[in-house]
């Protein structure tokens, strides 16, 4: 019997539909109980900087942009290797039990507690050294990210030229977007227009007039473009750079996402059929370096069904921008379940070549060529379209690229905060450029030397590890506000125990390497030709994967100690 990417496509959709429009509306309205006369921080603390009221189609498209990058594409490449069912399984369950819970709560957390980032929200519902330990993981933590979202940039417009091209146009859309909206004050509708008719001339330039292909444009140069970009939206106020760029980028990314959907749906008509196995011979442990299922699988597949990333991003800037409360269901719920549709859409893709063909693609080139499959049917033309392939390459990049200017953003915002008690480092390291600068440089270097391989293994860990973080946090607000808080502490629980696990079986991997002297490199990067210097590395991130764990214990410690004393708090009151 032939199995179509259409049969799970569908039970998706269904399933993600339920989840908002059942699941979240009943959370909704018998936890958080939105106001919409409530005055937001946006209103209360405006300043055109971090803090001021924007439409909730501008932050809804702000919020999935700065939430999905690559790794609900890459993700399920990886999981993969355990079969599609797991992988498929994790995307659906996860996200409607979980991920959408975990986005919500931190906007909602944020908004309610006047807009505080992360690092004050720990200090005061947990502690002072929860909050110092947090900010420390959180710098280890969006260097990993910064560092192999660099690579993802550089290899695919690297491998497409062209696709360089199409990002930068979307650049200039969002920029124009934003001087039009805040400026000119026009309507949205007509400058998204706007917008979207520079991006399809930006896809035209790239694919067609000048189609640069495979090394056209060099690795470096792809890293030293992507920098600059990224140097300039973390400097400038979010509302002239980070929010329209993000904005505008959904629409291509939004479009990728949909059209595929379709083409999966179409997989009866068009004859586009499941080859991988349900379940591979050795699915509980294919081999040493990918893990066994628990924990692996759970922190392969990050941004699909949970990301800890997520709340950062809905603390730090979504929830400093929220007009309404009543917005921040469709606008937290509404992107993550959306971001389950990325991950569905990426899996049907791979689906559509046996698990060597996708091996040698690499997960990239395996999206583009299992999306352009899927695709090209629908829109009447062939898979080999160079329209259609520097759209998917650049589909890719846009994603990273997006989450990689919010990344060094927050760097230097956590970098400030943590040197804000010491004048000195405050002034230097602690400056928006120099810290900035600091970023970019160290996680380019990574990149470039092609380390990166070895912080991505511990990326999936940590970023798991802080949604878990995130969700006992929110846990600790609902309960100080009398609130149930089982929906959120349950997944909590589940999160920190399998992402503990996770980073020290990778930490385990990299002490591995060097027992065995086989150092984890990327073949055909500058580091793989000085195997001294990776196993040296191996060491560093050895050790920061056990950093990270011991910073997470004592965070998820002295959160269950907060917890604890609100409950008694709780059973105390009259």
């Amino acid at each position: 019997m032939e199995i179509y990417p259409a049969y799970f496509v569908l039970i998706g959709l269904i399933a993600y539909l339920c989840a908002y429009f059942v699941y979240a509306k009943r959370y909704d309205k018998k936890v958080w109980q939105p106001d919409p006369k409530a005055t937001t921080p946006a209103h209360m603390y405006m300043d055109g900087v971090e803090f001021f009221p924007s439409s909730k189609f501008i932050l809804y498209g702000f919020q999935f942009k700065g939430i999905a990058g690559a790794a609900p594409i890459v993700g399920p490449f990886v999981a993969l290797q355990f079969g599609w069912l797991p992988a498929l399984l994790w995307i659906l369950i996860g996200n409607f039990f979980i991920g959408w819970i975990h986005d919500y709560g931190s906007i909602f957390m944020g908004v309610r507690k006047e807009g505080k980032t992360l690092g004050p929200l720990t200090y005061e519902l947990i502690s002072p050294r929860a909050r110092s330990c947090l900010m420390g993981f959180l710098i280890f933590y969006l260097l990993t990210i910064i560092a192999a979202f660099f690579n993802v940039c550089g290899t695919l417009y690297n491998a497409r030229g062209g696709g360089l091209i199409f990002t930068i146009f979307i650049v200039m859309a969002g920029i124009l977007t934003g001087a039009l909206l805040y400026k000119a004050k026009l309507h949205v509708g007509v400058v998204t227009i706007v917008g979207i008719i520079i991006m399809l001339i930006g896809l035209y330039v790239g694919s067609v007039v000048l189609p640069l292909a495979a090394n056209e444009v060099s690795y470096e140069i792809a890293i030293v473009i992507t920098a600059l970009i990224c140097l300039i939206s973390a400097v400038v106020p979010i509302i002239w750079f980070a929010q329209p760029v993000n904005y505008m980028a959904f629409y291509p990314c939004i479009g990728g996402i949909i059209v595929v959907i379709i083409g999966a749906l179409a997989s009866p008509i068009t004859n586009v059929t499941v080859v991988p196995p349900a379940l591979t011979s050795n699915w509980m442990y294919p081999s040493l370096a990918v893990g066994p299922i628990w924990p692996i699988l759970f922190v392969s597949i990050a941004c699909g069904a949970i990301s800890g990333w997520h709340s950062l991003v809905s603390t730090s800037g979504t929830a400093r921008q929220l007009d309404l409360e009543t917005d921040a269901l469709p606008i937290g719920a509404g992107s993550m379940l959306t971001e389950g549709l990325l991950a569905l859409s990426a899996l049907a893709a791979y689906m559509c070549f046996s698990t060597p063909e996708m091996v040698k693609a690499g997960s990239f080139g395996g999206f583009a060529s299992g999306a352009s499959r899927l695709v090209a049917p629908i829109l009447f033309t062939t898979e080999t379209n160079p329209a259609l392939q520097t759209f998917f390459m650049a589909f890719i990049a846009i994603y990273a690229i997006t989450i990689l200017q919010l990344a060094v953003r927050f760097w230097r915002m956590a970098l400030t905060e943590i040197t804000a008690p010491l004048p000195a480092l405050r002034l230097s390291i602690g400056n928006k450029w120099v810290g900035s600068i600091i970023g970019l440089a160290i996680a380019g270097l990574l990149a470039w030397t092609g380390s990166f391989v070895n912080l991505w293994t511990l990326f999936g860990g940590a970023n798991q590890l802080l949604a878990g973080l995130a969700l006992i946090l929110v846990s600790i607000y609902l309960a100080n506000m009398k609130k149930p808080t089982k929906y959120t502490l349950a997944p909590a629980i589940f999160m920190i125990i399998t992402c503990e696990a996770a980073l020290v079986y990778e930490a385990y991997l990299f002490f591995n390497a060097i027992i065995t002297n086989a150092p984890l490199v990327t073949k055909g990067r500058w580091i793989a030709g000085h195997p001294e210097i990776a196993l040296g590395l191996n060491a560093v991130f050895a050790i920061i994967g056990i950093v990270l764990v011991i910073l997470g214990i004592i965070v998820a410690y002295d959160a269950a100690k907060a917890l604890s004393k609100a409950w008694k708090a709780k059973k105390e009151s009259p």
